[in-house]
Formats: C-alpha cells, sequence, structure tokens
C-alpha cells in the first residue's frame, strides 16, 4: 500500500469520531491527498462503532436521541443517549427484530419522552 502525500498538508492526519457517540476513536488516519484539503482534527469517516459502543452494543441495544421529523442515515442528534436491555425493547416495542440486529436505533424527542427514557445529555 502507498499513501500519495498531499503536496501542501503531508500525511494529512485526522482523528476518527464514534458515528454513534461521536467521542474519538484511539486512532489516527493519515489520509494523504485523498482529502483535497487539510483534514479536520476529527471527522467521522465510516459507521463502524468505536470499542465503547461495541461494548454497549453486547450489553443490549443502544439508543440515541434524535430531533422530532429529522430522518435519513445521519439524523439530527440531540445528545441523549442510553442503552436498554434486549427485553426492555421487547417490551416496549412490537416490532423489533430489525432493532435487535442492528443494536442501535435513534429515537425522535417524543418517542423518547413517551416511552419515559432518561433525558442523559451523551456529550
Amino acid at each position: 500500500m502507498s499513501l500519495r502525500l498531499h503536496p501542501k498538508h503531508g500525511v494529512n492526519p485526522t482523528i476518527p469520531r464514534c458515528y454513534l457517540c461521536g467521542e474519538n476513536k484511539n486512532e489516527v488516519v493519515l489520509l494523504g491527498n485523498a482529502y483535497k484539503d487539510q483534514a479536520p482534527m476529527n471527522m467521522c469517516l465510516d459507521k463502524s462503532p468505536c470499542d465503547k459502543c461495541k461494548d454497549y452494543m453486547r450489553q443490549g441495544i443502544i439508543l440515541i436521541g434524535v430531533r422530532d421529523g429529522e430522518q435519513g442515515d445521519n439524523p439530527y442528534r440531540t445528545g441523549n443517549f442510553c442503552v436498554l436491555k434486549e427485553e426492555a425493547v421487547k417490551r416496549a416495542l412490537k416490532d423489533c427484530e430489525g432493532i435487535l440486529k442492528s443494536r442501535v436505533a435513534f429515537v425522535d424527542e417524543t418517542t423518547w419522552e413517551a416511552l419515559g427514557l432518561p433525558v442523559v445529555k451523551f456529550k
């Protein structure tokens, strides 16, 4: 493998952020000229969870609060974050097989309140 250096920024390093919790991963990525300008100090490069989120996913289902009306792969996060045991998710939701398989779900503010989930700001 070869790294083509950025003509101005050299190896052009960045620290990847976790797509789920937003915290820095314990990694450094050298982008070289794969990034057209100077890479930001931190950036989300993929959807793979960090080690902490992987551990949360072994314990239960990660729920991430998002703003009402948000849709898509990267909705605006409110900062609410919690982990529920599988049994609790099964009791709260009838059709939850997709959530149980993916181990993570975005929950809008209205649903978050209706489920009585704690308002715990992750970051």
